[in-house]
């Protein structure tokens, strides 16, 4: 076999081993995801359903999706574009739009807040704070640079697949109607792309932790300390799904445009 053909079969290996590896974390993923649902629903059909105890279920899940995370990290050695090394944030004022903007969206939502103690407050804190760290480091710090690897470096492709795979994630609890559903994946979609983005730019993973925990304090506030069978099925009209994606379509338009500005074209090449 000549040298070249050599080469190319090397490479052609590699691609289908970061592959594999791309499909079986996602099922991973997906499986942590189901078994977080089906527990609550277990936790539920025995008459458990108050807040902390459904909670802290929620947080025993979000930490296995971080220890596999943190394994494949380590493992492949995704430090630099999973945005782990001690590295100073770059363009750290691109991070204000996201946590204003985000914040305020869900600020002028007009919710309910029920009645709560402190430790309805302490346990969403810590289960908040578990989401931050599960979803960035399995979406951004992994899914995003395997991404990255298996198309030789092209930026946009690993920003683009890894927010629609964060994004269609979202409907394994399916639990907002169709209407709803649908306003979930292409929010969710809408965010990946713009947090996918500002992790090449930033070069740093834990501002977005940190953004995507105080976001989901502020959108939760709504739930604290009620009875979970009190907001396991909240279906959407359609109206308002559509209204809710209009809202967070500013997030890809922020995605787009700082990462056509911002985003160098040689920076992560593979070989």
């Amino acid at each position: 076999m000549k040298k070249t053909e050599l080469m190319i079969v090397i490479k052609i290996m590699k691609k289908s081993n970061i592959l594999k590896q791309i499909v079986v974390f996602t099922l991973f993923i997906i499986s942590i995801l189901i078994l977080k649902t089906s527990t609550a629903k277990y936790l539920l059909s025995i008459d458990i359903n108050d807040y902390n105890t459904q909670t802290i279920s929620k947080i025993f899940f979000n930490l296995l999706l971080i220890i596999g995370s943190v394994y494949l990290i380590r493992k492949e050695d995704l430090f630099k574009t999973g945005g782990l090394t001690k590295v100073k944030v770059e363009k750290p004022l691109l991070l204000v739009f996201p946590l204003i903007y985000l914040v305020l969206l869900n600020l002028l939502i007009p919710s309910e807040i029920p009645a709560f103690n402190f430790s309805n407050i302490l346990i969403l804190t810590l289960y908040c704070i578990s989401i931050g760290f599960a979803e960035e480091l399995s979406i951004r710090s992994v899914l995003l640079p395997l991404i990255l690897k298996f198309n030789n470096g092209s930026k946009m492709k690993a920003v683009l697949f890894s927010s629609l795979i964060f994004g269609a994630l979202h409907l394994i609890h399916f639990n907002k109607g169709i209407p709803g559903e649908i306003s979930q994946l292409f929010f969710a979609t809408f965010i990946g792309f713009m947090f996918g983005a500002l992790l090449l730019i930033t070069k740093r993973i834990y501002p977005l932790i940190i953004i995507h925990a105080i976001i989901d304090f502020v959108a939760k506030l709504d739930s604290l300390g009620k009875p979970i069978k009190e907001t396991v099925y909240d279906p959407m009209d359609i109206e308002s799904a559509i209204f809710t994606v209009i809202l967070v379509l500013p997030c890809l338009i922020y995605g787009l445009i700082i990462f056509r500005k911002y985003s160098k074209k040689d920076e992560y090449k593979t070989e």
